[in-house]
């Protein structure tokens, strides 16, 4: 992990960083939380039933219980820099790269992998003034840390920096996880197709398969739940072509204010093996 120090030896990042936490935190503080009373919500996703407490309960006993710590702002610049690219108006686009069905995208530790050289990196809720926190090998592929609700908070998050070039994954069905360990617990993997910090999301809900070995999970694009701050979002098409980050987040929110039922407070882990396109 980079420390802050290096960010001083490159002014350029650092500045990027101020200047973009103005703009990110100044929609951060909806990341994975309930959508307000007034937001339009998808009829495509919404549950025929709801049993968990309404937007008004979860906001009341959130102001009730909240425990306020101080806030990390090194760490929401360390965190959140990694994720944004600067235009460049000199620079011209690659051509995107080609995935076809099988092919390893990403495999901890193996550089091997036909997708472009990646890095998985943490983005806790931090950058909504949470204090969750989350570390990630590279290496092993092992995710692991503590979820708290201090600060109105709750979840944590690894995201690949921004791929380029871009993947085209047009000849896939979908993704596919390797997994191993999480306890059975209920995660969010992302696909995405912009570059934007806080762009759609392209959502799908799994949960990790209870065993020692390696599970698989695979992800169909044709049922990815388009998403801005876990809000559902209508109108939008898949761009197959231009893949271009994948992200992973424990949240005790699912969907248009809906709780995660297979969501725990405190230390989790979670090693991610393998990803591959189907």
């Amino acid at each position: 992990m980079h420390s802050f120090r290096s960010l001083h030896r490159v002014p350029g990042v650092a500045v990027l960083a101020i200047l973009a936490a103005v703009v990110i935190s100044s929609h951060a503080t909806c990341a994975f939380s309930p959508a307000k009373a007034n937001q339009s919500r998808s009829p495509t996703f919404r549950p025929a039933s709801r049993t968990s407490p309404t937007t008004t309960e979860l906001y009341a006993e959130a102001d009730a219980s909240v425990d306020r710590q101080p806030w990390d702002a090194l760490r929401f610049i360390r965190q959140s820099s990694r994720f944004i690219r600067p235009p460049n108006p000199f620079r011209a686009a690659g051509a995107a790269q080609v995935v076809n069905t099988g092919d390893v995208i990403w495999s901890a530790g193996d550089d091997t992998a036909v997708g472009p050289k990646m890095a998985w990196a943490p983005l806790d809720d931090v950058v909504m003034g949470g204090a969750s926190l989350s570390e990630f090998d590279n290496n092993t592929g092992m995710w692991g840390g503590t979820v708290s609700s201090s600060n109105s908070g709750g979840f944590v998050g690894i995201r690949t920096t921004p791929f380029d070039p871009p993947l085209d994954m047009t000849g896939c069905k979908g993704i596919e996880f390797k997994l191993r360990g999480g306890d059975g617990k209920r995660f969010k993997a992302v696909v995405r197709d912009s570059a934007e910090f806080n762009g759609v999301s392209w959502t799908s809900s799994f949960d990790v398969p209870r065993s020692r070995n390696v599970g698989t999970v695979r992800l169909p694009f044709d049922k990815q739940v388009p998403t801005i701050f876990a809000t559902t979002v209508e109108g939008k098409t898949f761009l197959a072509n231009n893949v271009v980050g994948f992200q992973l987040a424990y949240s005790k929110f699912e969907y248009d204010g809906g709780l995660n039922k297979k969501f725990a407070l405190g230390d989790f882990s979670l090693q991610l093996v393998e990803v591959k396109a189907y």
